[in-house]
């Protein structure tokens, strides 16, 4: 997953209003949010149809398009701060790479150089480094689970790529504070699953989240825009549903946003650009759809319709 110079870069050509299969991940339509508004990048499922898809839904109309159309698995979108690119994880060089996206013309470039498994990139508020997460230096894992990850920054052009952690199992995840200046993430410990914050550089790493001990979890973190808040799915012990959480910055306790229901799931929360939204995913006996709520839990709303999973979406920030 780290990337090297320029000079190992590859550019790549995509349409980017390609089109998706008929009636699945969203194609059919969504529906028409106006008092909502905005932008939300998704990648979508639905074999064999679609193995891995970036799709962008127009919250006001319920429009989707196709950004990817190839046969590849096109995983993890993450915007610039101008809204103009999109950083993303494919296989579409027979590796798990971070690459990434000019909306406006549609060339990919790729980023990393085929080390590793490389996922989850995130932008700086500044736009000149990028996070992600990969397996390529491998940690210590006594258990021999084989299975690792750890975070990493590289510059926007995919040069000058170092390891921020180095820990035993997974540390992965990790969002930029609106700051610049400070990471939140999520970690293995113990049997479960907390979000912790550290600096850009890897340093003073401190736990935000407490439902690892009790056998739960939480994954998946975001600051909100004014970075007062963090924003993560978990559940609080381990036979609890997953649900969609919020924390004051530094502060306990967790807040619920959404409500428990038999069989169904709520996954990978992001914010409206105005803090005034979280979208996030729900699945459920009926499959997998995006919805928008308001962060006291009120104004519960469904984006999309049809099948196909639909996963990770990011609100576009401009």
């Amino acid at each position: 997953m780290v990337a090297l110079a320029a000079t190992l870069l590859t550019t790549l050509h995509v349409t980017a209003c390609a089109t998706g299969p008929s009636g699945t991940c969203g194609m059919n339509g969504g529906r028409p949010h106006p008092e909502i508004g905005g932008e939300v990048l998704y990648y979508c499922w639905d074999q064999p149809e679609v193995n891995g898809g970036l799709y962008l839904l127009d919250v006001t109309t319920g429009r989707v398009r196709a950004l990817t159309s190839d046969l590849a698995y096109n995983l993890d979108g993450a915007w610039s701060p101008d809204g103009s690119r999109i950083a993303f994880q494919s296989s579409r060089d027979g590796r798990d790479d971070i690459y990434v996206m000019d909306l406006r013309s549609g060339a990919v470039r790729r980023l990393t150089d085929g080390r590793g498994f490389n996922e989850y990139p995130d932008w700086s508020p500044d736009g000149r480094r990028i996070l992600f997460t990969s397996s390529r230096d491998g940690v210590f894992d006594p258990a021999g689970s084989g299975y690792y990850r750890d975070i990493y920054v590289m510059q926007a052009d995919g040069s000058d790529s170092h390891r921020l952690s180095r820990h035993e199992g997974i540390f992965g995840g990790a969002a930029w504070n609106p700051d610049g200046h400070s990471l939140v993430f999520a970690a293995s410990h113990g049997d479960g699953w907390d979000v912790f914050t550290m600096q850009a550089d890897g340093s003073s790493i401190e736990q935000v989240s407490n439902f690892g001990p009790s056998g739960g979890g939480a994954n998946y973190p975001r600051w909100s825009p004014d970075g007062s808040r963090v924003l993560y799915f978990g559940r609080v012990a381990k036979a609890a549903p997953l649900l969609i959480y919020w924390q004051s910055a530094g502060q306990q306790p967790a807040h619920p946003v959404t409500v428990a229901k038999a069989g169904q799931y709520d996954l990978y929360p992001d914010w409206s650009r105005d803090g005034k939204w979280i979208v996030f995913e729900r699945t459920g006996p009926r499959g997998s759809q995006l919805f928008a709520v308001r962060p006291d839990g009120t104004g519960l709303s469904q984006l999309t319709d049809g099948p196909g999973q639909k996963v990770l979406p990011r609100w576009r920030p401009a």
